[in-house]
């Protein structure tokens, strides 16, 4: 995944969240008209209604018109006034907010990559690193214990360091990315509920079967987490995160309808619309799981290997050991163990 995952302009920032409101507000105001119009939708209304209200009696015509018109007002002010808030929930998080976390460990990854051959040369990505050969060139002037021991223990170690510090943050950025894809799914499928929940709403006419409109939950994300570290100066830093099916899948693929939103009464659609945004809950809870589980993986491989580095003082994958040079007395260097060459 080298290049930035873009969301689509319809699921970006103010554009989604004033979609969403919009929509939310326009199915309310269906679910509230065709339960007042359709007949089936409203004789349930008024039966329960009627039930609430003389919960002792027996319904028995004619009712009231007076309380058949409280009846409408309770539909119109308190059957769907959950409607709003639910898809409002569904606004966050926004997919982009990540994209400074991105942005950072791409630049960590390209600062502190490079490159190296078998036989340990260095090459790094950013100038600053460069300085790595320079003090390995400045110290073939030298010769001894002390020069040998800062090449092998701490030069050497240090560029292999480098090059593993920019396999983390390469495999920390995709994981961040693939949590990116999530909240874009995440948000492509609360478009489409919200617009499947308004046609389903308005096919419902006075009894009649209703057509089916049939929504689908979250296309799952593949998450992985195989981190190759080069140790010993030798082997070639990589990353490996199984991400190949997020996006193959496509950015937004389409998933398979399981949900019907259709029914005979408004009452009933509305029901089936609570019952898919708790289904689409339960699917990010899951997915979110899943991203959580290889960064905590990731953190624990990190956290041991320079664990047994910093306890034991021996150079690893992630930490280099402090050199015998930054302890030496003076007349350790000038017996002998540093000395300059012919």
């Amino acid at each position: 995944m080298s290049e930035q995952v873009e969301t689509p302009a319809e699921l970006a920032g103010a554009t989604f969240e004033t979609t969403i409101r919009t929509r939310a507000a326009d199915l309310k105001s269906e679910l509230i008209k065709q339960t007042l119009d359709d007949i089936e939708s409203w004789r349930k209304a008024v039966d329960r209604e009627w039930e609430r209200a003389h919960p002792d009696q027996m319904m028995g015509p004619p009712i009231d018109e007076k309380e058949i018109e409280s009846f409408r007002n309770m539909v119109r002010t308190e059957y769907y006034e959950w409607v709003e808030p639910a898809f409002e929930r569904c606004l966050r998080p926004d997919p982009d907010a990540i994209n400074p976390m991105i942005e950072a460990l791409r630049t960590i990854e390209s600062t502190f990559g490079g490159s190296q051959d078998n036989a340990g040369n260095f090459t790094p990505a950013s100038p600053a690193l460069a300085r790595i050969n320079d003090v390995r060139t400045d110290m073939s002037h030298w010769q001894g214990d002390l020069q040998t021991n800062f090449i092998d223990n701490f030069l050497t170690p240090l560029q292999t360091v480098s090059l593993n510090q920019a396999a983390v943050a390469k495999v920390v950025r995709e994981h961040l990315e693939c949590s990116k894809v999530l909240y874009i799914r995440h948000r492509k499928g609360i478009l489409e509920l919200v617009n499947q929940s308004i046609e389903a709403v308005k096919i419902l006419n006075n009894g009649r079967d209703p057509k089916s409109y049939v929504w689908g939950t979250l296309v799952g994300i593949s998450v992985g987490t195989a981190l190759t570290l080069a140790t010993g100066g030798l082997a070639a830093a990589g990353v490996v995160l199984i991400i190949g099916s997020t996006l193959a899948q496509g950015l937004t693929p389409d998933p398979k309808p399981t949900n019907e939103l259709s029914a005979p009464t408004a009452q009933e659609v509305a029901a089936n619309i609570s019952t898919a945004l708790a289904d689409m809950s339960s699917d990010m809870f899951t997915e979110e799981r899943k991203v959580q589980e290889a960064f905590n993986t990731l953190y624990n491989t990190i956290a041991d290997s320079r664990a047994a580095s910093i306890n034991n003082n021996r150079s690893g994958p992630v930490a280099v050991a402090t050199p015998a040079v930054s302890t030496a007395k003076p007349d350790e260097v000038t017996d002998g163990s540093l000395r300059p060459t012919d």
